[in-house]
């Protein structure tokens, strides 16, 4: 975690204003601002909140409006979780004495993801969809390595809607067409591919119109 913080972002003292909060998050194009008693932190002071003050030229003392924030060992997952839970700007960091490290910001994420998903290294991208129990990694790796090819990041979501497991996999392979006509031999469901190179048949070009003129509607 300590990688990703940053010290940038300015903090609130119990003496400032609510006037002088929004003001500040104006600036920064944030939604929330931690608050600081000397260097301890206290809570999350939000927008939404500083809006109902009925005098935002009083000080803002020492509220307990959202007191979230994590810990410098605490996993990049669960951060993520916290500011899209709660639809955070940032999110404090904090070590075991409370005292206050910086923030992780909602744009910092971005990145974090971006790289951790391989975003900028090449390859093709393809997506599966299948029933969970229909699920095995140990298949899925297999049917993509016999095509001399590797999984450099597999990510996976539950389809409220239909139940189905959505596969999203980065292979090192430009051209990802041998691996796509496997998948399809097995009958795995191709619901999208993105490659730099190569041809897909008739049968999966089909496919991917439908699946647009679905999404289009």
């Amino acid at each position: 975690m300590k990688d990703f913080i940053t010290k940038e972002i300015p903090v609130l003292k119990s003496f400032d204003t609510g006037e002088y909060a929004l003001a500040l998050m104006e600036d920064f194009k944030l939604k929330h601002l931690p608050l600081l008693n000397d260097n301890i932190y206290r809570c999350l002071i939000s927008e939404k909140e500083l809006l109902l003050m009925p005098n935002l030229t009083v000080t803002l003392g020492e509220p307990l409006l959202f007191t979230y924030s994590v810990q410098l060992d605490t996993h990049i997952y669960e951060a993520l979780a916290l500011i899209t839970r709660y639809q955070l700007s940032l999110l404090p960091v904090i070590n075991s004495e409370g005292e206050y490290m910086g923030v992780i910001t909602r744009d910092k994420l971005v990145d974090v993801f971006a790289e951790l998903c391989g975003a900028d290294l090449s390859g093709s991208i393809i997506i599966l969809e299948l029933m969970l129990q229909d699920y095995s990694l140990t298949d899925i790796a297999r049917l993509i390595e016999t095509n001399q090819a590797h999984v450099l990041n597999l990510f996976s979501y539950m389809n409220q809607k239909t139940g189905r497991l959505h596969l999203m996999i980065k292979i090192d392979l430009e051209d990802a067409s041998p691996v796509i006509r496997s998948f399809e031999r097995f009958n795995y469901n191709v619901l999208y591919y993105s490659m730099e190179k190569g041809m897909i048949d008739d049968l999966l070009e089909q496919r991917m119109i439908e699946l647009v003129h679905y999404l289009n509607i």
